[in-house]
């Protein structure tokens, strides 16, 4: 994948309005067989949406008609750094290509061949000396995906990776949107530990377009992470859960301490991810992150099962790190896309006006629910469509004062949407996503069904997909119970039962490939191959609800 100046600068004007993945659309993939082939690579990997290996230059070019569905809702990746990197690269391509053409047409209104060459050789030259974990990685997603390192980059860590000055940056008057919550102790039911986040973006943006991706390292922690690399919500296999938001350009007030950091450096989301392979508790995470080199600003909510968790208010030259009870809380942690601590210079709530109203109503909610907060309190609280500020509830959350804006924590911007949203009980390793809205006439993801599927992280691949395929014959069974119950057939609904029994079927199919392939000792393949039934029973799950019921019944 290289690069030609004059022939990307045109489309930077388009960002990513007009950026859309290859594959097929949620529709034509969830009711029955992927259309990814078996060896993990789509089989429309070369159309002109994708920036194809071994091609001349980026002309720019996307296929503006492909909608936002996956063809895939999960990848699982396992064995060494370079393996786990190849087989996201072999899974992802299509998505890798059409991340990296996206944030080159971004960026070359900004930064030409040479300031890009020179940044990438500097990056991975770091990288092999100081962190080879990560360059491994970087080179395995090299290898699967069929581009060279210094693309890999990109693709994985997006534009930031060039430099601080050449960061596209949003107007300062509106919310970066996302946000997140943690709960545990007196604030839960029976002190379970609990997470969630809200990933607000363009509905086209490479973020929303990703895989759920479930990583086995061989040196490192399980991880499951919604949203892949792109994803903000992280958790791992000892109940260690991140998740992140933007902030503000925020310049810490005369007197702060601002920090100068050496050592490994890292890109915001990717960060998240490698830094839940590493650290077992919020403690070792904060150290972590704290003590990494960043370019980026935002809110990074770090729990763990032991009752410590913490929000780093963090930029490229200082942070911040507080605790509930700094401001009032008590066993909860929540964060839109304002800094909280006195030490930043930035009037949160002026610079903001939209993120403290959804932070306020996620924080009245679980107040409301205190000592009774499930992951279903959680997911209603990230879901909510009204909002509470200053003391009363309204109804209306919109805002035309000059420019668009959202006050309820599901983002229903004309621009920014919820495009998925996360929700952890790291007491039992669960993980339960929802792509789009709760309400689907505001979602801005096309055929979401406004039902959440349910992940267990098991000890390898095997048990995870085990536990999406006992989920989803459960849905598909109270579903047929429910629709036989029912005087009337309901066409729609017949046909959501239809695609979902039918994923059933698909699933385990693939199961019996990857339990082969496992035998055999392909754990490549093997994961290819879980990664395509894991994602049939997810959609089956999704499906099931649909057809019988509006509730979010797998979030309980």
């Amino acid at each position: 994948m290289r690069r030609k100046v004059a022939r990307v600068l045109f489309c930077a004007s388009l960002c990513l309005s007009l950026l859309a993945f290859a594959g097929c659309s949620a529709e034509s993939t969830t009711g029955g067989a992927s259309d990814n082939a078996p060896s993990g690579t789509p089989d429309n990997a070369s159309t002109d949406v994708a920036v194809a290996s071994g091609a001349e230059e980026f002309d720019g070019v996307f296929d503006a008609t492909v909608n936002a569905g996956n063809t895939q809702e999960v990848v699982y990746v396992n064995g060494s750094w370079f393996d786990m990197g190849r087989q996201y690269g072999l899974q992802q391509k299509v998505q890798l290509e059409n991340n990296w053409a996206s944030v080159m047409a971004m960026i070359y209104t900004e930064a030409d061949d040479a300031a890009y060459n020179e940044a990438m050789g500097k990056i991975l030259k770091h990288y092999e000396a100081d962190e080879p974990s990560v360059f491994d990685f970087l080179s395995g997603v090299a290898d699967g995906a069929g581009i060279s390192k210094e693309d890999a980059i990109v693709a994985i860590m997006g534009s930031s990776v060039l430099n601080y000055d050449l960061m596209m940056h949003y107007d300062p008057e509106r919310s970066k949107t996302c946000m997140t919550v943690s709960a545990w102790g007196n604030m839960t039911l029976d002190g379970r530990h609990l997470g969630g986040a809200n990933l607000d973006a363009i509905s086209a943006t490479p973020a929303a377009m990703f895989s759920d991706m479930i990583s086995y390292p061989d040196d490192g922690y399980a991880v499951m992470a919604s949203g892949g690399m792109q994803g903000n919500a992280f958790m791992n296999s000892e109940g260690l859960i991140i998740t992140y938001a933007g902030g503000p350009h925020a310049a810490p007030s005369e007197g702060a301490e601002v920090i100068d950091r050496e050592g490994t450096f890292l890109d915001t989301l990717f960060a998240y991810w490698y830094t839940a392979t590493k650290c077992a508790t919020a403690d070792e995470a904060v150290k972590m992150l704290t003590e990494t080199e960043w370019i980026h600003t935002g809110n990074i909510n770090i729990s763990d099962n032991n009752g410590n968790a913490y929000v780093v208010e963090q930029k490229d030259t200082a942070y911040v790190v507080r605790k509930a009870g700094d401001h009032g809380e008590e066993d909860y942690l929540i964060t839109a896309n304002h800094f909280l601590d006195e030490s930043w210079m930035n009037d949160s709530y002026e610079a903001y006006p939209d993120s403290v109203p959804r932070a306020s109503t996620v924080e009245r909610i679980l107040l409301d629910n205190k000592g009774s907060v499930t992951p279903r309190t959680i997911a209603d609280a990230l879901g909510s469509i009204r909002y509470y500020d200053e003391g009363k509830w309204s109804e209306e959350n919109w805002d035309f004062g000059g420019f668009y804006q959202f006050h309820s924590p599901e983002g229903d911007d004309l621009e920014f949407k919820t495009i998925f949203r996360t929700i952890f009980d790291a007491t039992d390793l669960e993980m339960f996503v929802l792509r789009g809205h709760d309400e689907k006439f505001r979602s801005d993801v096309p055929f979401g069904t406004a039902n959440y599927y349910k992940l267990t992280l098991g000890e390898g691949m095997q048990a995870t997909n085990k536990s999406a395929e006992t989920d989803a014959r459960i849905a598909v069974r109270n579903a047929g119970a429910e629709l036989y119950k029912s005087d009337t057939e309901d066409a729609d609904a017949l046909e959501c039962y239809n695609k979902a029994a039918e994923a059933v079927h698909t699933g385990c199919n693939y199961t019996i490939m990857a339990d082969c392939a496992g035998a055999k000792g392909d754990k490549e393949q093997a994961a290819i191959l879980y990664g395509l039934a894991t994602s049939q029973f997810t959609n089956a799950q999704r499906y099931a609800q649909a057809s019988y019921t509006t509730e979010n019944v797998i979030v309980d």
